[in-house]
């Protein structure tokens, strides 16, 4: 059985999917037997995902009602299962044709610090204004130009309980962002993002710390966060534990 703790982990990320899952246009989510299915409305399949929300006593049903679900939408999908407490339908998803794509090692600090360190030079302020939410879609335009359809689910979140988002500013120009979500106790820290050019600079912990700092505000205890490769380093030297690790698998393209 899942400890009490690893429960309330993958709650907090259950809830966070749902919540950031649906800020697309025309996304959407549905409970489908044991998993949450959510299709967030841009057609791209990484952000199309599946994830257990209960026990699951048929891994290859449940699996299969899920992929019809997404198949009935023209969709494929993800899967983001626990290593551990996932392991049967882990094991389904490979007879499916599920390939795997990465691993997110999920980290807790818990409790949370005092306070934080911010570099010198920069501004961090929680997104409130239309300008703000410009500029924080702007962070990531050293890499990807989609800032038009961005607007419109930053506009979204700005509008759901329990979400706050951070823009980190240098000279009135975004150099880092980061969100946050609250479930109980545990802010859930999400899209901390810095462009390559400002990169080993202490921004993505200052923005990481923002967003923790937000939880606090909200009532939050603890912060979880699921990490990159490249944050792995950066969030254990803040003091982030390992504390489980999701497994995503995915498919090309739907079942015919």
């Amino acid at each position: 059985m899942p400890s009490r703790r690893a429960l309330d982990l993958h709650a907090a990320y259950v809830y966070a999917l749902g919540r950031i899952g649906r800020l697309g246009p025309g996304g959407q989510s549905e409970r489908v037997g044991p998993l949450l299915c959510i299709d967030a409305g841009i057609g791209v399949s990484k952000f199309n995902i599946a994830v257990a929300v209960e026990p699951v006593t048929d891994p290859r049903r449940a699996l299969r009602d899920g992929m019809d679900w997404f198949a009935a939408r023209g969709l494929n999908l993800r899967l983001d299962l626990r290593a551990k407490d996932d392991s049967a339908l882990l094991a389904a998803s490979m007879l499916e044709g599920f390939s795997f794509w990465w691993r997110e090692p999920v980290l807790l600090l818990d409790p949370l610090p005092p306070s934080f360190s911010i570099p010198p030079g920069i501004e961090i302020r929680e997104v409130r204004t239309e300008e703000d939410r410009e500029l924080y879609c702007r962070a990531d335009l050293e890499e990807y130009g989609d800032q038009e359809f961005q607007l419109a689910m930053v506009s979204a979140a700005s509008d759901m309980p329990g979400v706050t988002m951070h823009l980190g500013l240098r000279d009135g120009e975004p150099v880092a962002r980061s969100m946050a979500v609250v479930h109980g106790a545990l802010a859930g820290i999400h899209n901390v993002y810095v462009p390559p050019s400002c990169r080993r600079q202490g921004l993505g912990a200052a923005l990481t710390a923002a967003a923790a700092d937000a939880g606090r505000r909200m009532g939050a205890l603890a912060a979880c966060l699921e990490a990159t490769e490249l944050g792995y380093p950066l969030y254990r030297k803040m003091g982030f534990q390992p504390a489980g690790e999701y497994v995503v698998m995915g498919r090309d393209a739907p079942s015919a």
